[in-house]
């Protein structure tokens, strides 16, 4: 038995347990992602923190049932007559079948999709699930009848979010390394096309109530260093909302939401009425909702690349554009059938909150369980979620680390000693590494002179977001939850752990004298903690060298190297990073593929 199944089944019979074991504390149910019936009387939540499916009855504010699933749920789907759903499992890598009878819950089947699936959509039958595989890149197709995957189509790096336009022919999936948004013939089972959005951190995608066009909110990267004045102008990152033709035609249509001085943090879900006069996103790093009026005028749309802020027009207070405090983290949301009230899944605040459109205020709370009193991770969790402790609260460290992790971006964050931005503002940018196991891997930055993990969450609040300084206690929090931070298992093994032939014969190759690579990556994190110079020195780098990153869950780090110069592990490995290049000896083809084999296993 695989270590991850005998953890799957551990937290499952811990889920399970009794009255007896009822003082041990709750997990937070942390809802990422929920659906709701055609008639709106039903609802179902994905809870990734305690690997539940709750049903819920949104409009009497009651749960009617909660089942364990899996690990870390995040997409759930519901069919049209509301007797089946499924539900897709992050780290699970199965989409669970759920029957649904007398307001009960039960798994009737799982199927096996892949790594890291996440969003999620039924066709209109209800016989066929699609899901979103992030690490694969792929859109599946199930049959739910046969339990089985009849189909994949390859999509852009990192599909995440994924909808299913009304008439049910259409496929629009939101990538997030690629930042493109695909659009999927669902009948001829084909991608007709892959639109770049000129942004990053996609997330909840919807079709308009006609099919006309995909939306989905973004954050677009602006390239500038993380001065005062370049966050107060936009110039560093901005949140904005972008559509594109389902039909084809270019460029993107991009709606700038940030104003000067109070900005946006991490627009997550978007949703728009049936009758297409209201769009409502939500803003977890800022705990809003966004709320526009296309009734009577249409938004002011730029093509391609928004504005650095929000259009001026839309800041007259004349209702098209609202935004309503709901506290936590709101994450995906949906119309409900009347058009007024707005759902929204709030993941810090372990609810569901509905949300009247036209008084912008939220009507109702339904809770989900959880502690009473929040951990000390918790506590981190919301401070790293938190934009308003940035500069204008632009945003938090989740905007660049996205859920812990990396969607691959480069910034200038001011934490390397070089500030001459008169000549190179963008000299010192550098890609956003993974924060997870970063509490194992010290020193830290790429240059590896922060030695103190309190130090450099204080360098962070305050450099890098140019915020107040964090307490000491609240250092400890984010420190807290960093430490919770671990990779999925890793989807190049086998299904026992092991490892492939070509991956052990690259293991060989890669604990040889010929390709040197662990006089850097050595020990359980394949990183010796030391400063190396290996000929990617730039001439103006205040510190020489450089810090080897950890190779754990180095299949899912692209792009490479500290600029991200490397698109692929084998640019890597046959580029300036090859083992030549490093003292050792030129490796052959065959001897590439197999250390690429093995790189990917770890």
């Amino acid at each position: 038995m695989t270590r991850h199944r005998l953890a799957l089944i551990l937290s499952l019979l811990l889920l399970n347990q009794s009255a007896a074991q009822a003082e041990m504390p709750a997990a937070d149910p942390s809802p990422y992602a929920l659906a709701l019936s055609a008639d709106g009387t039903r609802m179902l939540v994905a809870n990734s923190g305690n690997g539940t499916v709750a049903l819920v009855d949104p409009q009497a504010g009651k749960i009617l049932s909660v089942i364990p699933t899996g690990e870390k749920p995040a997409g759930v789907a519901l069919a049209r007559d509301g007797k089946r759903a499924v539900v897709t499992h992050w780290y699970g890598y199965d989409l669970a079948i759920l029957d649904i009878k007398s307001d009960k819950l039960s798994v009737a089947g799982r199927v096996a999709v892949g790594a890291e699936p996440r969003g999620v959509v039924l066709s209109p039958d209800g016989k066929f699930a699609y899901a979103a595989l992030g690490s694969t890149n792929e859109v599946v197709r199930v049959d739910l009848a046969e339990r089985n995957v009849t189909g994949r189509l390859e999509v852009g790096r990192e599909p995440r979010g994924l909808a299913i336009s009304r008439d049910g022919l259409k496929l629009a999936v939101g990538n997030v390394r690629a930042e493109s948004i695909s659009i999927i013939d669902r009948i001829a089972w084909k991608v007709e096309r892959t639109i770049s959005v000129a942004g990053t951190n996609l997330r909840q995608v919807t079709f308009d109530h006609d099919g006309k066009y995909a939306y989905v909110a973004n954050m677009q990267n602006r390239g500038m260093a993380t001065t005062a004045n370049n966050i107060d102008l936009g110039w560093v990152l901005g949140q904005r909302l972008s559509r594109v033709k389902v039909a084809g035609g270019e460029p993107v249509d991009v709606l700038s939401l940030d104003p000067k001085g109070k900005a946006v943090g991490d627009v997550y879900g978007v949703a728009m009425s049936t009758d297409g006069a209201k769009l409502a996103l939500s803003a977890g790093g800022t705990h809003e909702l966004l709320l526009l009026s296309v009734k009577d005028e249409p938004l002011p749309w730029r093509e391609r690349v928004g504005r650095d802020l929000i259009p001026q027009e839309l800041l007259k207070n004349d209702g098209r554009f609202r935004r309503t405090e709901v506290g936590g983290r709101p994450t995906e949301l949906a119309f409900a059938p009347d058009n007024k009230t707005i759902y929204a899944a709030n993941y810090l605040d372990n609810s569901i909150q509905a949300i009247d459109f036209d008084s912008g205020k939220v009507v109702r709370t339904i809770s989900l369980g959880g502690p009473a009193t929040p951990s000390l991770a918790r506590k981190g969790e919301i401070l790293f979620h938190d934009a308003t402790r940035s500069s204008n609260q632009w945003y938090s460290c989740n905007t660049c680390h996205g859920d812990g992790h990396t969607a691959g971006l480069d910034f200038d964050t001011m934490n390397d000693g070089w500030h001459d931005y008169s000549t190179a503002h963008q000299y010192s940018r550098k890609k956003v590494p993974t924060l997870r196991r970063v509490a194992k891997t010290g020193p830290w930055t790429w240059h590896g002179w922060q030695n103190s993990l309190q130090d450099a969450t204080v360098e962070s609040f305050t450099k890098s977001m140019q915020g107040k300084r964090p307490t000491v206690d609240e250092s400890k929090a984010v420190i807290a939850f960093l430490e919770t931070l671990d990779y999925p298992r890793n989807p190049n093994r086998d299904h026992d752990g092991g490892l492939s032939p070509a991956a052990r014969r690259g293991e060989t190759i890669f604990r040889s004298t010929k390709a040197t690579c662990v006089k850097c990556h050595s020990g359980s994190e394949f990183t010796d903690g030391k400063i190396h110079e290996v000929g990617l020195e730039e001439r103006r780098d205040v510190y020489r060298g450089y810090n080897p990153p950890s190779l754990r869950g180095v299949y899912d780090k692209d792009p490479y190297l500290h600029d991200g110069r490397a698109k692929t592990l084998k640019d890597v490995i046959t580029g300036p990073h090859s083992p030549e290049e490093l003292g050792g000896t030129s490796l052959s083809p065959a001897e590439v593929d197999d250390l690429v084999a093995y790189l990917k296993s770890l």
